[in-house]
């Protein structure tokens, strides 16, 4: 504390703390902490003398230099009190402005959650329990985001106006870890590959696989995942996955809707007729029981496939057993052990045709139908003249699509060991149901010579109908040359 009979301008200020003026009729105390950043006045009246004027105070403030953030209320209101006697008690008479830390340096992701964690209890909200966890799914190219440095921040100002600097922002401490490439001066993340984008550790990233340690269930919930996903257990039943890239499943598949533009592998999957798998490569499984499947590659199976509507652009191939039950159309053949069941079991089998077409066809079939028929009822002309066209369209349309060319297409079912009745074949342009069990191993292709289906020798499914049929053909010409 410093003593003053009259406060002067030109006094030394105190280094810390504040300092303390008495006079006949008060004694008054300011005080400064060491940042400068307040000023607080405290006041004492005594019994004699006079009271403290607003000019004497303002003289004191101004010996410390206090000259910025003063509070004209309070300082008023402190002068006020002081004239009528009250003595005060650390009353704020000035601040400072204090600065604004800079914003830490981030990452403003532009890539969103591919699913949302529905929450809430009102029973009204409709919250699906097998959506839990959520991915941030990017594809090769797509921007993640953008790092945002650091803040400098805003400086203050103290009570003698001077500046006081800002905590500037503290620089992130990540990895930019595999699949990532930056640009504009390391600014900007690219992703390098499609995947999940991953934080963890300290280090960003984009991962390709996700591995399920167990079986997918409430624990994990349904997977949406741009990448390869591999399930070491089983999936339960209403627990859906699409994997972009592939899926790899050890044990078995309940009723679930499954997705992949890769290859599918699992043990086995029976989905009571509401489950169904969209394969945009090779399927492979042990059994396949109740499910509607559309793949682009082949379905290769171990043990059988039980009551199935498959549509596939490769092949449908059973190794140990049979194909009973269902409709199945495979562009590159159809081979098993046995087809249908020995309690005869309708099971429908076309194969050399792309389903794509398959569809179409029935779809102008039920078209030109319908226009014929309108065309026998109608009584206008010019109605029956545009229906006429219409139904020509329809049969050049069918025409097209019967005689395309298809190098992948093979029209041919291998049996192994017995093909049963109550199965229907459907190969070209020919359709039989066959009427008693015929043993193998036989291949089944169209007779274009006698008509009907040709029952063979069995050949690998690597040998095309067309081929076989066309040395039958050249045979023929031989034998009626002589």
């Amino acid at each position: 504390m410093t003593d003053h009979n009259e406060p002067s301008a030109s006094s030394a200020l105190p280094a810390i703390g504040g300092s303390e003026v008495k006079k006949l009729g008060y004694s008054l105390y300011l005080r400064i902490p060491d940042d400068r950043m307040e000023c607080s006045c405290s006041y004492v009246p005594h019994e004699q003398g006079s009271m403290i004027t607003r000019d004497e105070l303002t003289a004191f403030m101004k010996q410390y230099n206090v000259r910025e953030g003063i509070d004209q209320q309070a300082f008023d209101d402190f002068v006020v009190r002081a004239a009528g006697g009250q003595q005060q008690v650390d009353v704020l008479l000035a601040s400072g402005a204090a600065p604004v830390a800079g914003t830490d340096e981030y990452i403003s992701l532009s890539v969103q959650s591919s699913a949302v964690v529905q929450s809430g209890t009102d029973e009204a909200t409709n919250v699906d329990m097998h959506i839990v966890q959520t991915f941030i799914n990017v594809s090769s190219g797509d921007e993640i985001g953008r790092i945002i440095p650091a803040g400098t921040g805003t400086p203050g100002r103290n009570i003698m106006g001077l500046p006081v600097p800002p905590q500037p922002g503290k620089p992130m401490n990540v990895k930019i870890g595999k699949n990532i490439r930056t640009e504009e001066n390391g600014t900007l993340l690219i992703a390098a590959a499609t995947g999940r984008f991953c934080q963890s550790a300290g280090e960003i990233s984009v991962e390709e696989e996700y591995v399920v340690k167990g079986d997918v269930n409430f624990r994990i919930g349904s997977i949406n995942f741009k990448g390869i996903v591999e399930v070491r257990g089983d999936v339960m039943d209403n627990f859906d996955i699409t994997a972009s890239k592939g899926l790899t499943v050890t044990g078995n598949i309940g009723v679930c809707n499954i997705v992949s533009d890769g290859d599918v592998t699992f043990c086995g999957m029976d989905g009571q007729d509401k489950a169904s798998i969209v394969c945009g490569g090779t399927l492979r499984a042990n059994f396949i029981h109740d499910v509607t499947i559309e793949c682009a590659g082949d379905v290769i199976v171990g043990v059988e496939i039980h009551n199935c509507t498959i549509r596939t652009l490769g092949r449908i191939a059973v190794d140990k057993g049979a194909i009973s039950g269902g409709s199945y159309i495979a562009r590159g053949g159809i081979e098993a052990k046995k087809l249908g069941s020995a309690a005869s079991i309708h099971t429908k089998l076309q194969a050399g045709v792309d389903y794509h077409d398959v569809e179409e066809l029935e779809s102008l079939f039920a078209a030109l139908a319908e226009s014929q028929g309108k065309a026998k009822q109608s009584q206008s002309l010019s109605e029956i003249a545009e229906l006429r066209k219409t139904s020509a369209e329809l049969t050049d349309r069918i025409m097209a699509i019967r005689s395309k060319a298809d190098a992948v297409a093979n029209a041919k079912i291998n049996v192994k060991s017995a093909l049963y009745e109550n199965v229907q074949l459907i190969l070209g342009s020919i359709t039989e149901e066959i009427k008693e069990q015929k043993d193998g191993p036989l291949s089944v292709i169209e007779n274009s010579i006698e008509g009907g289906l040709r029952f063979m020798s069995m050949t690998s499914l690597d040998v095309k109908a067309t081929d076989i049929e066309l040395a039958f053909v050249r045979e023929q010409k031989i034998a009626l040359r002589k």
